[in-house]
């Protein structure tokens, strides 16, 4: 049986939410990548302990439609791109992204690019999308967490990556009510970040 999350465990994670991601892209402390995954462990952590969420091992039905639902990502953000080309100071964004990646070691990012995924996941499909699902019916709910998703990252000061958090929260959302389990968003999120970031970079990379 799933846990009812309570409406002020819901505003507080929401919060404290906006207040990490803050602390993510605005305060130069410790390294970007290690900021974020710590960030995110804290707040999956809280979660699962609030109610979220947590089942995060697959079974074989899941692989294909994560790999699909990845490629598929991928591939709507080449066409993303693509427009980007068109409009110059999207471009900029979309290429700033990458800057994030510019003089890390490859492996430490690659490892906690998929650690951060699975935390992610656990916040905002097993957490946030299932708060709102256990209130409304699954359109609004998709729409809702992919917005929430999208607007904390408002302090990155790029529209690109707000843009790209809607769609991204769209498909995950689906997979999560889909599935109605962690571990499908949560292994699509993370092969979509590394193809993205690692394998075919849409620009720059490693």
């Amino acid at each position: 049986m799933v846990k009812r999350i309570s409406e002020i465990s819901f505003l507080s994670v929401l919060i404290g939410l906006f207040l990490g991601w803050y602390f993510v892209f605005q305060v130069n402390m410790l390294d970007f990548w290690w900021r974020m995954f710590m960030t995110t462990l804290i707040f999956s952590v809280i979660s699962i302990f609030l109610g979220g969420k947590r089942n995060i091992k697959p079974n074989k039905y899941e692989a294909p439609l994560a790999i699909y639902s990845a490629v598929a990502a991928y591939l709507l953000f080449v066409v993303g791109y693509l427009i980007s080309l068109l409009i110059p100071p999207f471009h900029r964004d979309v290429v700033s992204v990458y800057g994030l990646a510019e003089g890390q070691n490859a492996l430490k990012v690659i490892i906690l690019l998929v650690f951060i995924a699975f935390f992610e996941e656990i916040i905002w499909r097993g957490f946030v999308t299932e708060f709102l699902l256990q209130r409304m019916d699954v359109v609004p709910s998709i729409l809702i967490s992919s917005l929430l998703y999208s607007v904390v990252h408002v302090f990155t000061g790029n529209m690109a990556l707000i843009v790209g958090a809607f769609v991204l929260g769209i498909i995950l959302s689906l997979l999560y009510v889909i599935t109605g389990k962690v571990s499908t968003p949560a292994f699509a999120h993370a092969l979509w970040s590394l193809l993205i970031f690692v394998v075919l970079p849409l620009k720059g990379g490693f």
